[in-house]
């Protein structure tokens, strides 16, 4: 037996809620790191005295070793098993943590960016994968409450970022609890047992057949679309609330957690409601009200009434890409491991390129104004929801 069978049979607990817990600390992680980037863009553009647009070449950094990754992640998930994988990604994001405390040049912090991206997004992906093997009932259920983890990550980091920065007056410091998570983390999933599936290899014809699949493919462009929207907002609100609407570096920062908490209220909520209501008709009902809050906040110059604004949005957004994992395993129910590299890597273009031309346009207008216009993504998808994507579920109950 070789050394990644022993560590993939290898397990304490066999219990399927610590499964679920720590595998859920791994989207914990990934929220609390992404979920930085946003505190650390004022600051960073502090010492290096950069414009928003230059600011925005993080974005890129960060999210194109994500869309280069996750297929290869995926491949090696399946070949090396998931535990295993998680367990050597856990490794490297831990070790590339805790260079980042002794970064000093913005261009090593852009390669630092490229690298925990890479390692953050197949903790993520992998995480995902995981939790649908292990719960076949009632995935939407389950990814939901897996998702909650990535949310509570996300909450955490400005709250932590506040207190780290306020005692050492080091952003990179941050990066320190990174590294101190991914250690704890990793010991938990040694213990753990992960669930023993049979392989799909990441094939082209299995892409191939996906891409040939519209309802899959607009479900991808939709959470390429929403994850952007939603991601804009997260990595600029605390340079938004701080050079729009001249709040405090810490009240913009806790502004950011309250925008993450609604995000994990919502996850609880929809987790809640999916087991009443189908991924489809949650679906349309959410995105058509993301339009209308979304849409409204361009009108809003008051800082009360815009992070108002916010929560509600987080709160609605909060549980749609779940019940966009959900839902494309109702499309296409073979190939879990290649549907959501694809899932994924569309998510990731999204979270890459919106808040970076978000940033650009900032140069030029406020930057809330620029975020309200993509709430014509939602207006589009109003559309397309009711004309184009049909739920599977009245296929099978009409077929």
């Amino acid at each position: 037996m070789t050394v990644k069978d022993n560590i993939n049979k290898f397990y304490l607990f066999n219990g399927e809620s610590y499964t679920l817990i720590s595998i859920s600390l791994c989207k914990f992680l990934y929220g609390f790191y992404t979920s930085a980037i946003g505190s650390l863009l004022v600051p960073i553009g502090a010492q290096f005295n950069i414009s928003f647009k230059i600011q925005s070449i993080i974005f890129p950094f960060n999210y194109f070793g994500q869309i280069v990754i996750i297929f290869f992640a995926g491949y090696f998930a399946d070949k090396l098993g998931k535990k295993f994988v998680h367990i050597l990604m856990l490794v490297l994001l831990g070790i590339f943590a805790f260079i980042f405390n002794f970064a000093d040049n913005f261009y090593l912090m852009l390669v630092l960016f490229f690298l925990l991206g890479l390692f953050g997004i197949s903790i993520n992906l992998i995480a995902d994968a995981a939790v649908s093997d292990t719960f076949k009932n009632k995935k939407g259920f389950y990814l939901n409450i897996a998702h909650v983890f990535f949310g509570l990550g996300a909450l955490t980091s400005p709250i932590v970022f506040n207190i780290i920065y306020g005692l050492t007056k080091n952003y990179t410091a941050l990066f320190l609890i990174l590294f101190i998570l991914s250690v704890v983390i990793f010991i938990m999933i040694i213990f753990a047992k992960y669930p023993q599936v049979k392989d799909e290899k990441i094939m082209p014809s299995a892409i191939t057949m996906l891409l040939k699949n519209k309802q899959f493919i607009l479900i991808c462009i939709f959470a390429l679309l929403s994850a952007g929207s939603m991601h804009s907002i997260s990595s600029w609100i605390p340079t938004l609330f701080q050079k729009n609407l001249n709040a405090s570096s810490q009240i913009a920062n806790y502004s950011l957690s309250f925008f993450w908490a609604s995000v994990v209220a919502g996850r609880i909520a929809t987790a809640f409601l999916s087991r009443k209501f189908d991924e489809y008709f949650l679906l349309k009902i959410m995105n058509a009200l993301l339009f209308f809050v979304l849409a409204i906040s361009y009108f809003l110059n008051n800082f009360i009434l815009l992070i108002i604004d916010y929560i509600a949005y987080g709160f609605l957004i909060g549980g749609t890409f779940p019940l966009l994992v959900a839902f494309s395993a109702a499309i296409s129910p073979k190939y879990s491991t290649t549907r959501l590299s694809m899932l994924f890597s569309f998510t990731a273009v999204g979270m890459l390129a919106v808040p970076a031309i978000v940033g650009v346009l900032a140069e030029y207008f406020l930057i809330y104004k620029v975020m309200a216009f993509t709430s014509i993504f939602f207006l589009i998808f109003i559309f397309i929801f009711n004309s184009k994507i049909k739920n599977p579920a009245h296929n099978l109950s009409n077929g």
